[in-house]
C-alpha cells in the first residue's frame, strides 16, 4: 500500500513539475523568434536601394520608374508636362526629362496632326516626320520602361512604348507617360494627337 501510495505521490510531482515547466515555456518571449524578426527587418532595410534604382520624382512628388543609359543612370524630370490629345478626346499627360534631347523637342511644340501606329504591341510611335527630331551624334542609347517617350534616331520619330521594351543605342529619352498610358494601350487601330506644352 505504501508503495502504490509512494508511486501516485511521485506520478503526481513529476506531473507538477511537467506542467509548470510547459507552463513557464508558453509565457516566456521566444527570443529566438524575435531575434528572427528583428533580422529579417535589417536584412529588407539592407536590401532596400536608397539611391533609387531608376525611381525619380516627378514635380508632383510622385515617384515613377525610369529607364536607364548603359553607364545605369538615369534621367531626372525638367518639371515640365505635355498634353497628348488623343483623337480630339482622351487626355494624355506627359512628364519631361531633363535633357538636351527634351529641350530640342519642347522647340518643336505645339504638334498637331500627329499619325500614331502600333508597333509590335508594345509601342505606339508617330509616322515618320517631314523634319525629322535631330539629336547629337554623341546622346547615348537607353533601356526604356513602360510609359516612357523616346526618339528612335533612325527614323527621326517618337514613341511611347507600352510595354517593356531593351536596350538600343538608337534610343533617346524625352519623357514618362504620368497618366493616360491606358489610353495609349488601348488603342486598337492608328490613331490621330495633338502635343502641346501645359500651361
Amino acid at each position: 500500500m505504501k508503495r502504490k501510495f509512494a508511486g501516485i505521490l511521485a506520478a503526481v510531482i513529476c506531473m507538477n513539475l511537467g506542467l509548470t515547466a510547459c507552463s513557464t515555456q508558453a509565457g516566456a518571449p521566444d527570443t529566438a523568434t524575435e531575434e528572427n524578426q528583428d533580422t529579417e527587418q535589417i536584412d529588407e532595410t539592407e536590401g532596400q536601394d536608397t539611391e533609387g534604382n531608376g525611381m525619380q520624382e516627378n514635380a508632383a512628388g510622385d515617384t515613377q520608374a525610369t529607364g536607364a543609359y548603359p553607364d545605369g543612370s538615369t534621367p531626372e524630370f525638367s518639371g515640365e508636362k505635355l498634353r497628348l490629345t488623343v483623337n480630339g478626346t482622351d487626355e494624355v499627360v506627359i512628364a519631361m526629362y531633363d535633357n538636351n534631347a527634351a529641350d530640342a523637342f519642347l522647340e518643336r511644340l505645339p504638334l498637331e496632326d500627329l499619325s500614331f501606329f502600333d508597333l509590335s504591341g508594345i509601342e505606339k510611335p508617330i509616322e515618320r516626320p517631314e523634319e525629322p527630331f535631330s539629336l547629337a551624334d554623341e546622346e547615348p542609347g537607353y533601356d526604356p520602361v513602360e510609359g516612357e517617350m523616346v526618339i528612335y534616331r533612325p527614323w527621326g520619330n517618337f514613341t511611347i512604348f507600352y510595354g517593356d521594351f531593351r536596350y538600343s543605342d538608337e534610343l533617346v529619352p524625352l519623357g514618362k507617360v504620368e497618366s493616360g498610358l491606358d489610353v495609349i494601350a488601348g488603342q486598337t487601330e492608328d490613331f490621330t494627337g495633338e502635343l502641346e506644352v501645359m500651361e
